[in-house]
């Protein structure tokens, strides 16, 4: 393959990722694409853009010969967090190495921290930090499961998530609870969950929907599909206890999700403690020193790493070895179908404990992001395929992108 000046092998570079870092056991190593620095020649970023399409945003990087890399930001903020790409990661970024990995991350991430590590800041560098490792293995013509290290699935299976939230229009009764588990059912998933939307500022609900939510959807799946509960921060101690050991014992739900405010580690501690039901935690963890508390002071049976609020891929490599290590298994929370979830696939084929099912929105929610793309990545009958093609796998559409860009 070549690029510019430099001839790069393929067989060389794979015979370098077996012998460097591999599947699993290598979680605590550099990325792997740092062990081939001697095969790739110069390449610089050129440009870093942004763009803000209605519930999306995309990032583009382009290197100096051309090549382009795309990645999702975090899409919390929207065009507040495009501003940041533009004004605050892009000078930092433009003319540096492509490969330099951890160090491009950290120069971003100690750089606009102050801005808000668990907000902005991570969100935005997460795009960039997954359209860089979209690039590298576009440049060396390989998957970015393969950068990261070699997989160790092929394919995995995934669970159709939907929230009881309608927007203005409020929130689903059992009823339409049911139907919507019904429908996704009938995509393909062998798995569902269903998310409360009961959020910290409704803490403790009075008519609380919980369990006769959860009743409906069991009743319209059936007893032998898999079901979580996502209670979204909904709960104090005492109550989510009461509820996680009614969703285990009467319905047999799996995951009881956030059940207590993210930062509230003591309450999801004293959860997991007393219930027999699986606790997941994670999903607003946005940096990996979040997670090494979360792990530490909360223990959580399963972890929910997003790399779209989680900083990008980059730090994702540090959650998985601290996983690894803790003998934790890892679901991603994955809400957004296109970029993301192909970003999630890599790190799902190659994260040692992500041998959960994993969260998929599937092919009804947000439909219109694929309006953006040349191809598809949507599981079949429930099961998500790895892709073998360079970089994430997908084709952006940039001029429909920047048509609908603000």
């Amino acid at each position: 393959m070549q690029r510019g000046n430099t001839q790069i092998d393929r067989r060389t570079v794979l015979r370098n990722l077996a012998l460097g870092v591999g599947g699993g056991l290598g979680l605590a190593s550099v990325p792997a694409f740092a062990q081939m620095a001697g095969n790739v020649g110069n390449f610089e970023i050129a440009s870093v853009e942004a763009f803000a399409v209605p519930r999306a945003i995309f990032v583009k990087i382009t290197a100096n010969d051309g090549t382009t890399g795309w990645g999702e930001a975090g899409h919390s903020g929207g065009r507040l967090v495009a501003d940041v790409i533009r004004r605050e990661i892009a000078p930092l970024y433009e003319g540096e190495d492509v490969f330099d990995g951890y160090g491009l991350w950290a120069k971003g991430y100690y750089e606009v921290d102050e801005l808000g590590p668990g907000g902005l800041a991570s969100q935005a560098l997460a795009g960039v930090d997954c359209a860089l490792w979209d690039l590298r293995g576009k440049l060396l013509g390989l998957p970015v499961w393969a950068l990261l290290g070699g997989k160790v699935r092929n394919s995995f299976p995934v669970y159709g998530s939907f929230s009881r939230s309608q927007g203005s229009d409020g929130l689903m009764g059992p009823d339409e609870a049911a139907r919507r588990a019904a429908e996704m059912m009938e995509e393909g998933f062998r798995a569902i969950k269903v998310r409360m939307a009961i959020r910290e500022e409704g803490v403790d609900p009075v008519d609380d929907p919980t369990m006769p939510v959860a009743r409906a959807v069991r009743q319209a799946i059936g007893d032998e599909v898999p079901l979580y509960v996502d209670a979204n921060n909904g709960y104090r101690a005492a109550r989510a206890i009461v509820i996680g050991k009614a969703l285990y014992e009467e319905l047999g739900v799996e995951v009881f999700e956030e059940p207590c405010a993210m930062h509230h580690y003591a309450s999801t501690r004293a959860v997991s403690d007393a219930c027999d039901i699986m606790v997941a935690n994670g999903e607003h963890e946005y940096t990996p020193f979040a997670f090494r508390d979360l792990i530490e002071q909360a223990r959580p049976d399963l972890l929910n790493p997003d790399v779209s609020k989680l900083s990008g891929l980059t730090p994702g490599i540090m959650v998985a070895s601290m996983a690894y290590v803790h003998d934790l298994p890892i679901s991603v929370h994955n809400a957004r179908p296109t970029l993301l979830s192909a970003a999630h696939t890599h790190f799902v084929a190659w994260a040692e404990t992500a041998n959960r099912t994993q969260e998929h929105p599937g092919a009804i929610r947000l439909a219109s992001l694929w309006d953006y793309f040349e191809d598809r990545m949507l599981p079949v009958d429930g099961i998500m395929q790895v892709p073998e093609t360079p970089g994430l796998g997908l084709r952006p559409i940039e001029e429909r992108i920047r048509a609908d860009a603000s």
